[in-house]
């Protein structure tokens, strides 16, 4: 009987074992090829692209922040599509979004001085416009997302090496 029990806990032993070097190398393999690969972190409606997991700044995107998403992403053709539809919505969400918050704030302002009929029209106008704005951000931010992540596949699949780019934008 205390054969057997033996005999079971060296049995599960050995499948801990092989099991554990098995995550091993599948970790190290699925790792290869990532170093290059980019990442973006987003804060207070900005986004930092970042090259792998503690590399450099590779460029700072948000409201009227943008930079050349197109080059970092050209070796990839469906990457560069989506960075195309960032860059395009990117800046309208910006302009779009800031035209309406001054709109929103010049209707309030008018309101509190006095009852004009245009104020009620500037501040539906203004919110409206904001809303349209964080609309077309958000779109940015998606096709960013995705532009990162078809750059990301294709250069895991060809192996092809990250093309060397440094920060294209300087303010931090």
């Amino acid at each position: 009987m205390k054969s057997r029990i033996i005999w079971a806990l060296i049995a599960c032993a050995c499948c801990v074992v092989l099991r554990a070097s098995t995550a091993d190398a599948q970790s190290s393999d699925s790792t290869r090829g990532y170093d290059g690969a980019l990442r973006f972190e987003s804060f207070w409606g900005n986004a930092k692209i970042i090259r792998g997991a503690d590399g450099p700044v590779v460029g700072t995107a948000g409201w009227f922040r943008s930079f050349d998403v197109e080059k970092v992403v050209a070796t990839s053709p469906p990457a560069l599509a989506e960075a195309r539809v960032f860059k395009t919505n990117n800046f309208r969400g910006s302009v779009v979004g800031s035209i309406g918050a001054l709109a929103t704030v010049v209707g309030v302002v008018v309101a509190a001085n006095g009852s004009n009929a245009a104020s009620p029209i500037l501040i539906i106008g203004g919110v409206g416009a904001m809303g349209w704005g964080v609309q077309h951000m958000n779109t940015a931010v998606r096709a960013l997302s995705r532009s990162l992540w078809w750059y990301n596949r294709d250069l895991a699949r060809h192996g092809a090496p990250a093309p060397t780019v440094g920060r294209v934008d300087p303010v931090k």
